[in-house]
């Protein structure tokens, strides 16, 4: 019998994620079929995206409303492809704005349905656990926090905690990056991460940028920014009068190579923080939505922090810089306090060290173990 997996990631974090987990899947069976929605991590892995995977890369109550025509049209489209393909499994993999309703259509033409992350019900909604359990079309659930899995299983969801996929990245060589950009050796490398969708881009970037510009280091700065190719036409617009020059790169490998050469980052919240911690990039985070998503937001989220890292370690280890927080002057100053400070960045790279080991599962490769989950549908 034919095995074949249709898997669904609707941004750059999931996007990591699936590609982690095909690259598993793919070494327990060899002769596999997948099919869609992803990016470039996944491609790598032989996925072809049914269509752009930053169609769903849209974060925000009200950002959502006017694409919500195409957000509608590429539901039917993906119900569409899966019928045609007959999976195996379906796998989702986050987005759950997304990825659910496909789930629902999922259960009523009897596939199997595999969510991998689970929702933030420690964070936001706590109900929400009981209704993915009893009312989703959900067989089972991959969860990359080791205190998620009770809140699921409570409600007879059966649930996994599988470890986080950043804990097995191998690092690549960063011998001569900073040449092959014409960075200085000695320079002060600030690297800016505003995040990979296209509102979070306009509404970070600007500030992030003038938050360097003002850094009071009597030192030479220059600054890099790793992104996705797609976005370079949204970026250059704001970067082309900045008043320090910005290197862009855009593979994973160069990604991570920029992260090794960092003296600091400036980074939107989401998981690219836990990427800083695991190469023990000093940073600051700092968000900002619109005016009416953020008192909504602010209503339901109970959780203390915004960062994995603060979350993980219970403590404010990586200065979050939110809302009205979100400015040039605030975050300069924030930079400012940690590039001057060895000690600081000492203490944060312990703390790094603490919250990665949370997400490690003992002798066992998290893609591995969600892999294997994944086989028992096949």
């Amino acid at each position: 019998m034919t095995k074949r997996v249709f898997i669904i990631a609707g941004e750059a974090s999931g996007d990591f994620l699936g590609g982690q987990l095909l690259r598993s899947l793919k070494k327990q069976h060899p002769d596999i079929e997948i099919a869609g929605i992803g990016g470039q991590q996944m491609s790598i892995h032989g996925l072809k995206s049914l269509f752009p995977m930053s169609d769903l890369s849209l974060y925000g109550l009200f950002e959502l409303i006017p694409h919500l025509f195409k957000i509608l049209k590429r539901i039917k489209q993906t119900k569409e492809a899966i019928k045609a393909f007959k999976p195996s499994v379906l796998v989702t993999i986050d987005a759950p704005g997304f990825t659910l309703r496909i789930a629902r259509y999922a259960k009523k033409i009897n596939i199997p349905v595999i969510h991998y992350v689970a929702p933030s019900v420690w964070a936001l909604r706590p109900g929400r656990a009981k209704k993915l359990a009893k009312n989703i079309a959900v067989n089972h659930l991959l969860c990359l926090l080791p205190f998620e899995p009770p809140y699921f299983t409570c409600h007879g969801l059966s649930t996994t905690f599988v470890g986080h996929p950043i804990t097995e990245v191998i690092l690549p060589d960063d011998t001569g990056f900073r040449e092959s950009l014409g960075i200085g050796r000695e320079a002060t490398l600030v690297c800016l991460l505003p995040g990979s969708r296209k509102s979070e881009i306009q509404n970070l970037l600007q500030i992030f940028l003038e938050a360097v510009a003002k850094l009071s280091l009597n030192r030479r700065i220059e600054v890099v920014l790793p992104t996705l190719p797609h976005l370079i036409p949204l970026i250059d617009p704001i970067i082309k009068n900045a008043k320090i020059p910005v290197k862009i790169v855009t593979t994973v490998e160069k990604k991570w190579q920029a992260f090794m050469q960092s003296s600091i980052a400036l980074a939107a919240s989401g998981t690219v923080s836990l990427e800083l911690a695991y190469v023990g990039v000093p940073q600051v985070i700092a968000y900002k939505l619109s005016t009416l998503t953020y008192w909504v937001a602010k209503l339901l989220v109970s959780t203390k922090y915004a960062s994995l890292v603060n979350i993980l370690n219970k403590e404010m280890v990586v200065p979050e810089c939110l809302q009205n927080q979100c400015n040039a002057e605030f975050l300069s100053k924030k930079l400012d306090d940690i590039l001057i400070n060895s000690q600081s960045q000492k203490q944060m790279r312990q703390k790094y060290t603490e919250a990665i080991n949370m997400l490690k599962v003992p002798n066992m490769q998290s893609s591995d173990i969600a892999a294997s989950v994944v086989s028992r549908f096949l």
